[in-house]
């Protein structure tokens, strides 16, 4: 009977062992999967962009590979994608020696570190964090434009992503304080207002020079730019020459560009990692983020009532 008894405690002893090792981690021999702190890096392929992340000694990687429409980066927001195994894929992998960046961007894989582990997610998703910054080049930050719903020529593009703000044709960064007389390298502390009407010329979309005629049609050859008219050379470009009075009205605006600069954050939810029966959940796994990860320009050209 004491036989028999011990024989059954030594079995639960033995079962709940198995039962102890065989949780949320697996079985498989996990060395940390600590990535906290870790540069998130990635690689441009032809039809998905591989994001991955190391551990601090290069010997554990995520990777997620995710097909991605860059045009839905341009807008602010979370971005969502199942991990499917087919066009979104998660894999977690073991090396015998330290990975380096080029091991994941290679075309033909390496032959060394070895992969002595792998598990890939069975389900999951990957939820991307999109900030954008929009900037026109003009020379000035969004603050110094504020409000950022302000748009002075009424083109339909915010000051802050239109390089000609108002309306003349001439570039914001033509008219600020260009010449830098103060050595202070603020553009906004003495802009150009040539007709000496308080309004400075880069928001004075009527008359630059004070000439009775509009900045924008005193375009001569009619390409659409007042800076390379000149009656007078020695004077300047006759938009900035009060003596000169000539107008060709011009019925369009020039052409637009502004960036967007996009920077995100990569978060996988609810991942199931797998391989032979063996399993990894893991909620959360942060695996970082990438300022200015992509920067687009945008071309628009207003219509000109």
């Amino acid at each position: 009977m004491k036989r028999k008894t011990s024989t059954i405690h030594y079995l639960f002893i033995l079962l709940s062992f198995a039962v102890f090792s065989s949780c949320d981690d697996g079985d498989v021999a996990v060395q940390s999967f600590d990535f906290d702190n870790q540069s998130l890096s990635y690689c441009d392929n032809d039809q998905s962009i591989l994001f991955y992340v190391r551990n601090s000694s290069g010997t554990e990687a995520v990777l997620a590979d995710l097909t991605l429409n860059l045009a839905n980066l341009l807008n602010a927001g979370v971005l969502s994608y199942e991990l499917s195994g087919n066009t979104n894929n998660v894999t977690y992998r073991i090396f015998n020696a330290s990975a380096d960046p080029g091991y994941f961007c290679s075309a033909i894989p390496p032959t060394s570190p070895t992969v002595i582990d792998e598990l890939i997610a069975t389900s999951g998703r990957a939820e991307m964090l999109v900030v954008i910054n929009k900037d026109d080049l003009d020379g000035l930050v969004a603050d110094d434009e504020l409000p950022l719903d302000q748009d002075t020529d009424g083109d339909g593009l915010f000051d802050y992503i239109d390089f000609d703000d108002d309306g003349d044709n001439i570039p914001t960064a033509f008219e600020l304080d260009v010449f830098n007389t103060d050595g202070d390298n603020n553009p906004l502390t003495n802009p150009l207002d040539t007709d000496q009407d308080g309004i400075p010329n880069y928001l004075d979309p009527d008359d630059d020079d004070g000439d009775g005629i509009l900045t924008i049609d005193e375009d001569l050859n009619g390409d659409l730019d007042p800076t390379n008219d000149f009656t007078d050379p020695s004077i300047g470009p006759d938009y900035l020459n009060a003596n000169v009075f000539l107008s060709t009205p011009q019925g369009a605006y020039r052409e637009h560009n502004y960036q967007v600069v996009s920077s995100i954050d990569l978060t996988l939810l609810d991942l199931v990692l797998t391989a032979s029966g063996r399993e990894i959940i893991k909620e959360v796994l942060f695996m970082g983020s990438i300022p200015s990860f992509l920067t687009t320009t945008v071309t628009q050209t207003p219509t000109r009532d």
